[in-house]
């Protein structure tokens, strides 16, 4: 179905986007990076028409708001508007609802066609952590499988077919492609692949493999030693990940379990002496805590994602 809705789009907008191919160099990269399967005209094609649809919905929200509720009561004064500007508050309908309309219109188309530019370089971040994260298990893989003799493009080939490794059997998939579907040697997918993937640490990998091989050397003994580096580097990751997880334990028991008692219990006292209104402690209780406690959980899960 998404298919057909770039399809569609790609039929309207799809020759304005051809003729600017070099100005789309960055998305057309970062499209690579995700491994995603459509054209750069295809997709801006179904980003603009993205927004446009996106656009007029909120343009139709906007008058609909405004032909229930009207327009809000305007006076002039010394604080809002010159006195001069009474006579034209007449036509305040008027000028509220064609720059509303207008500023909601360019507002949102504005910022659905900039998402779709973003998305590509936020899921490619994402993409890159994924592969940085199991790499380490996935050269450690590759080490023992040429320590059984296993050639070079056979070890590829496994490492591709095998869905434990996540992002780095799709990144594999792809060098296997370029030396079964596309021809080409094994240096040379290596050097495509270099040239495409997100992750820097996969990058320096592949390109210290591709010095071993056209230099003759030994890949066992470079994997070992690329295994003995990632897996020390992990280890002192995950060091550093528990360590900041202790101090944002810490960090969290004074500002979100100690620190909202002491204040509930010292305005409480307060309110019963009339000094302090007990709005305080409702906004302590019903939006302080839980939101603290909301961002606490996202900022945990991304950091434990990372590690």
């Amino acid at each position: 179905m998404a298919n057909l809705y770039f399809v569609f789009a790609y039929n309207l907008f799809g020759k304005y986007y051809e003729k600017r191919r070099l100005e789309y160099f960055g998305l057309r990269h970062n499209l690579l990076k995700n491994r995603m399967d459509i054209g750069y005209d295809v997709y801006m094609s179904g980003a603009l028409l993205s927004a446009t649809i996106c656009a007029f919905s909120a343009l139709v929200f906007f008058t609909t708001i405004i032909a229930i509720f009207g327009v809000p009561e305007l006076k002039a004064s010394r604080f809002t508007f010159p006195l001069w500007f009474a006579p034209y508050l007449q036509y305040k309908s008027i000028a509220v609802g064609l720059f509303g309309a207008i500023i909601v219109l360019l507002l949102v188309f504005s910022i659905v066609y900039k998402l779709f530019i973003l998305y590509p370089v936020i899921t490619s971040s994402d993409r890159k952590r994924r592969i940085d994260s199991l790499l380490p298990y996935a050269v450690n893989y590759m080490a023992a499988m040429s320590g059984a003799g296993v050639l070079p493009v056979d070890l590829f080939r496994s490492l591709a077919k095998n869905p434990i490794y996540g992002e780095v059997a799709v990144e594999c998939r792809f060098l296997v492609r370029d030396i079964e579907i596309l021809g080409h040697d094994l240096v040379t997918a290596m050097k495509n692949l270099t040239a495409s993937t997100p992750s820097t640490a996969l990058q320096d990998f592949l390109q210290g493999a591709i010095t071993v091989i056209t230099s003759g050397g030994d890949l066992e003994t470079y994997f070992q030693i690329k295994t003995e580096q990632y897996l020390t580097e992990n280890r002192q990751s995950q060091k550093e990940f528990l360590e900041t997880l202790g101090l944002l334990g810490e960090t969290y028991v004074t500002a979100f379990v100690a620190g909202p008692l002491f204040l509930i219990v010292v305005i409480s006292i307060m309110s019963m002496m009339g000094n302090v209104q007990i709005v305080f402690l409702y906004l302590i209780i019903y939006a302080m805590i839980p939101v603290g406690n909301i961002m606490y959980v996202i900022l945990i899960s991304a950091m434990s994602q990372e590690a």
